[in-house]
């Protein structure tokens, strides 16, 4: 596939629904929290249920996806502090940087983006990848936040059990190895399914709504995590992808392709919450991170129409 035809196929569709949202934020009055709450509480764990009850790929895969975004996020965390501490970055800024290496946005913007890019097997990848990674962003992306506010903050740790993704997953996981499974031309679960796919469309406005809304400052201090988050995480992906041998190469390239996608928008929430104080310069740890998302943002478009296209060549994986 050529750069063109990944652009138009897989990234020319995410740019323009997500240019939708930032329209209507400029034009209209629009709360985002209403939409984020519809899409994080209704629709995504529709898509999370229909897609990991119906799939076809196996538990054997399933567990190797798991273990490899465990492994990418061990390894992306290790290699964040090693950078940060040799450059003698001050906390809170150093655990933000951490936390934007360590998290993509494989929900909002890589559920779709794995959809339009690798069709049901990426899709599938992608709601694994973010229903995990939804787990340790509110386990130790909690402890890593905290720790840049010099506070302990696993009271909120239990926030993760409020999140219906997690019981999307285990409803599907059960319903699996039950053999309970409704049948996919039932109504029950076309209703499902069409509750679900509605998530993906709105999940690109959500992404949309927060860019118009960001305030960014000096884009200096971005570089480094920035740099970590879509140039040396695809990297880290790619050496665990390999190590595990996934049987599906649609797997491991859609791996790959979501370990370059932007930061994800949690760690915000995680860094204004435990570790906002202002540093030397009189910057707060949350106006730091919203840069390196919007700068993440923006440079994965070509970052991410290129690896797409030599993910899809097969020159690699």
């Amino acid at each position: 596939m050529s750069i063109v035809s990944a652009f138009t196929s897989a990234i020319l569709p995410i740019l323009a629904i997500m240019g939708l949202g930032y329209l209507l934020s400029e034009t209209l009055d629009i709360a985002l929290k209403p939409l984020n709450d519809v899409a994080l509480y209704a629709f995504l764990p529709a898509l999370v249920f229909h897609n990991l009850a119906t799939t076809s790929l196996g538990g054997a895969v399933l567990l190797k996806v798991v273990m490899g975004v465990v492994a990418f996020v061990a390894a992306m965390w290790t290699v964040a502090e090693v950078v940060g501490r040799t450059a003698e970055i001050a906390e809170p800024f150093r655990s933000a940087d951490v936390l934007a290496a360590m998290f993509p946005n494989a929900g909002f913007y890589g559920v779709p983006l794995a959809a339009f890019a690798f069709g049901e097997a990426g899709r599938t990848t992608a709601i694994l990848w973010m229903t995990l990674q939804s787990f340790l962003m509110y386990t130790v992306g909690v402890y890593v936040a905290s720790r840049g506010g010099g506070e302990t903050g696993w009271g909120a740790v239990g926030s993760v059990f409020r999140l219906p993704l997690i019981y999307a997953i285990l409803l599907a996981l059960i319903a699996r190895v039950a053999d309970v499974v409704p049948s996919e031309t039932g109504v029950a679960m076309q209703t499902v399914q069409m509750i679900g796919e509605a998530s993906i469309p709105l999940m690109l406005v959500v992404v949309g709504i927060r860019l118009a809304e960001m305030e960014h400052t000096s884009f200096s201090g971005a570089i480094s995590p920035s740099v970590l988050r879509l140039f040396v995480a695809p990297a880290v992906a790619l050496a665990v992808a390999l190590a595990l041998a996934f049987d599906d190469p649609t797997i491991a390239r859609t791996f790959v392709v979501l370990s370059a996608t932007p930061v994800a928008v949690v760690p915000l929430a995680l860094v204004i919450t435990y570790s906002d104080d202002p540093g030397r310069d009189g910057r707060a740890a949350s106006e730091h991170l919203t840069t390196t998302i919007f700068v993440t943002t923006l440079a994965s478009v070509p970052v991410l129409t290129v690896l797409i296209t030599v993910m899809q060549s097969g020159a690699i994986v």
